[in-house]
């Protein structure tokens, strides 16, 4: 049986579903989830598909065992088969001790290969072979060991193009591709986008915020690239920007990560001016050469009040 415990505290602190998008995607994985055939999850960059192959371990007869992520694109050619197949002692320079491999570290359980598609094509074959046969050798070795791992792969890129245009093997392909689960971006499944801000907020410790009418008007007024990782990012830096008012403001969503870091200096020079003149606006003013009134349009947009100006006349008089 499923390890209810695990899949539990997963839906608690990783999944959020509220479109009817994602209920589809998450029902065909709980399906999915009961076969031992290997599945290929494919959706863009940051819309969730870790997320989505830990929840099909989860709800798998292997939830008790590993779940084993492996970010191939992130593994120089000269090291994929020993990371994948593990080494013998004495197997090259340095190889001191015996190592076990991703298939040997992931036995009885699940082994995810993120990013897929950036395996070199004459290293793809190595990877086939052992799917197929459930077996590895050991680089430096000649013992053929039995492996039994589930395969959940996933990539952001079109294989079926890829293999039309010869850099990818159709035979792993259609090995790993036997379930395909194609995860919809952000900007189709945009009834997600206030729970899953509020389940960010949640997650950093932010539970006492709020995010106004006009900043969700915002967020679902724009087309995610970035998808749920990008959203991720930017009710952190709406934090941030709200200067711990508690509330999130159409102001403070910023996408742009260039006018983000712009806001961040002006409200530091701010605040470095403010302490500096015990929280004369006068002075203030004069130090950034800008008049009165930006001054206090500027404590408006960054939530600087009256009791944030005390704690700077305070300082002083400390």
């Amino acid at each position: 049986m499923a390890n209810y415990a695990s899949i539990q505290e997963l839906l608690q602190s990783e999944i959020v579903i509220n479109s009817q998008e994602m209920r589809e995607v998450f029902a065909l994985a709980y399906r999915v989830s009961k076969a031992e055939t290997p599945v290929l999850i494919v959706g863009e960059s940051g819309v969730g598909k870790e997320v989505l192959a830990r929840y099909i371990h989860y709800a798998s007869l292997r939830s008790n065992r590993i779940f084993l992520p492996v970010n191939c694109g992130a593994i120089p050619e000269t090291l994929f088969e020993g990371q994948f197949f593990g080494h013998e002692r004495g197997a090259f320079t340095n190889a001191f001790t015996s190592h076990k491999g991703y298939f040997e570290q992931a036995e009885g359980g699940t082994l995810f290969l993120d990013e897929i598609s950036e395996i070199p094509l004459h290293l793809q074959v190595k990877l086939l072979r052992v799917i197929e046969e459930k077996e590895i050798v050991r680089l430096g070795g000649e013992k053929r060991v039995p492996t039994d791992v589930r395969i959940i792969a996933a990539t952001n890129r079109k294989l079926s193009a890829l293999v039309q245009s010869g850099r990818f093997r159709q035979d792993l392909y259609y090995r790993i591709a036997v379930h395909v689960i194609s995860i919809p971006p952000l900007r189709e499944r945009k009834d997600d986008i206030k729970a899953l801000a509020h389940h960010f907020l949640r997650k950093h410790g932010r539970d006492e915020y709020t995010l106004t009418d006009e900043a969700l008007r915002k967020l679902y007024s724009y087309d995610w690239p970035g998808n749920v990782r990008e959203l991720e990012s930017c009710i952190i830096r709406g934090v941030l920007l709200s200067n711990g008012g508690g509330s999130i403001r159409s102001e403070d969503i910023q996408f742009d990560t260039d006018e983000w870091e712009q806001d961040v200096l002006e409200r530091c020079k701010l605040q470095e001016a403010l302490m500096k003149s015990a929280g004369c606006i006068k002075s203030v003013a004069k130090e950034l050469g800008v008049h009165r009134n930006t001054v206090y349009n500027r404590m408006k947009r960054f939530n600087i009040d009256s009791r944030e100006i005390r704690k700077f006349r305070n300082r002083r008089l400390d």
